[in-house]
């Protein structure tokens, strides 16, 4: 078959109807570790972040240079791809079906058009995220189309980066009109949107942020990805044991996300620290999300340094927190959670000189399987740069939506139903992944019935020094399968 180009796909989306207009606000609410910020204004990135617009009552999302752009005016909403968006290649609709061992007769949900939502930092100061995200979401819209698949019909909103009104509007509106699944990000705003989402029985992946701890078992609801920083820390702290044996101490700068959440993280990071025989040292400074002053942080950190500093930031933050460290001299080992292009600039060249960072990082230059190499390689085509960790990411939840779909078409069930696609998705908690695996097929990651969170993912302990990622170490969920790969 011959795939539609991506202008006109994304213009057959034009068919959902907003009720009422999105209207960009400043960042006002708390965000978990999930996506960072892209800059220090509303107006988003040059490179592909969004850029906002109130007109006639409604607003304009615009993400430059390949990214998605909605909009919303006079109560209607389009979705389109601007310079070039992400389309397939003429033959990545056959490698996806040999790569998922699939054959063109079965059911494969060609004739069905699906509404699937994507809540996403579309702008604001997380703009970058839904930027990359998006991204993600329309290429494997275009590679599941070219293999025969539905089409789905991607709907996207704004929740103007952890505005949680704004994500509450989203999913009324997504319930209103019956979409039965939706992707998210930010643990679903924050929070805020996982009562409306059980309501109204809207299948979600959330690939930003996964569950966290909060989000743990919430209907309809599941995280795809490692919760960062509690599922990260097993592994790391092996690491930081054998390769750094005279340290024993340990502290944490982190993000204020508010309570109940500030306390339920605060207590998981503790008991895994002295799970792993170190010793927490009564440092635990929480700081403003998108800060980027930390002078007052500096000074309790001096007087009561640890070995080791874990640094719950993301965005921009950790890159001007390391920036920063270095003037103070400071001393202690800081690891990070994220590893990100905004992180990177925020440095100003002192991630140049190293950072050390743990979590499930996808590394472009090495892809594992040959899945993630169908990704990266058509990732470039489409948008002329590497993917990054969020794009990874929302790429496989699209195609693991695909699967569900499949699971439901193959019962006789109905794939409009999120119930359906819930139940669907329970029968077997393992999905393809662009992480892991081998030379002779995909790598997989797997929930947890009972957390909705993920049991399985490939993680490990990375370092950026003069433009190279190198990995110090591997493992999985809880440390399983630990291994040293670089000293």
């Amino acid at each position: 078959m011959t795939a539609p180009t991506m202008s006109s796909r994304l213009r057959a989306r034009s068919r959902f109807r907003l009720l009422g207009a999105l209207v960009a606000v400043l960042l006002a609410a708390t965000v978990l570790a999930s996506c960072g910020d892209s800059d220090d204004t509303d107006t988003g990135s040059e490179d592909g972040g969004a850029t906002t617009t109130a007109a006639e009552g409604g607003a304009t999302t615009t993400a430059a240079e390949g990214g998605a752009t909605t909009t919303a005016a006079e109560g209607g909403a389009s979705t389109t791809a601007a310079e070039g968006g992400g389309e397939a290649t003429g033959d990545a609709g056959a490698r996806l079906l040999e790569l998922l061992g699939l054959e063109g007769g079965e059911d494969l949900g060609g004739d069905l058009t699906f509404d699937m939502g994507a809540v996403l930092a579309l702008t604001g100061p997380g703009s970058f995220y839904g930027s990359t995200m998006s991204r993600g979401i329309d290429l494997a819209v275009e590679h599941i189309a070219a293999a025969g698949g539905p089409d789905i019909n991607v709907i996207y909103f704004d929740h103007k980066s952890g505005d949680a009104q704004a994500g509450v509007d989203a999913i009324t509106e997504l319930g209103s009109q019956g979409v039965p699944a939706k992707l998210a990000s930010y643990v679903d705003d924050l929070g805020a949107m996982l009562e409306g989402t059980a309501q109204y029985e809207v299948f979600t992946f959330d690939g930003g942020g996964g569950t966290s701890e909060f989000g743990k078992g919430q209907p309809y609801f599941w995280g795809t990805r490692a919760i960062t920083p509690n599922d990260t820390l097993n592994g790391m702290f092996q690491w930081v044991t054998e390769t750094m044996p005279d340290a024993t101490t340990v502290g944490l700068v982190g993000w204020d996300v508010g309570e109940p959440s500030n306390g339920i993280i605060r207590e998981d990071v503790l008991a895994q620290i002295e799970e792993a025989g170190l010793e927490f040292n009564g440092l635990y400074e929480l700081v403003p999300i998108g800060n980027l002053d930390y002078s007052a942080v500096f000074p309790k950190i001096q007087a009561n340094e640890p070995d080791v500093l874990l640094m719950g930031l993301y965005g921009q933050d950790p890159g001007a927190f390391i920036n920063q460290a270095q003037t103070a001299g400071l001393d202690a080992q800081i690891i990070g959670f994220e590893f990100t292009p905004d992180g990177v600039d925020a440095s100003r060249g002192a991630y140049e000189d190293g950072y050390t960072f743990a979590y499930d990082y996808f590394n472009p230059d090495t892809p594992t399987n040959p899945l993630a190499e169908l990704f990266v390689e058509e990732f470039r085509a489409a948008y002329g740069e590497d993917p990054d960790f969020y794009a990874a990411n929302f790429y496989e939840n699209t195609l693991g939506m695909w699967e569900v779909i499949r699971r439901v078409l193959a019962s006789g069930g109905d794939p409009n139903s999120g119930a359906d696609l819930d139940t669907a998705f329970q029968e077997s908690l393992t999905l393809p992944s662009v992480y892991g695996g081998d030379e002779s097929g995909p790598g997989t990651y797997t929930l947890d019935p009972e957390t909705h969170s993920v049991i399985q993912r490939p993680m490990g302990v990375f370092r950026y020094q003069d433009g190279e990622v190198t990995p110090l170490a591997f493992f999985d969920i809880g440390g399983e399968n630990f291994e040293i790969v670089s000293e």
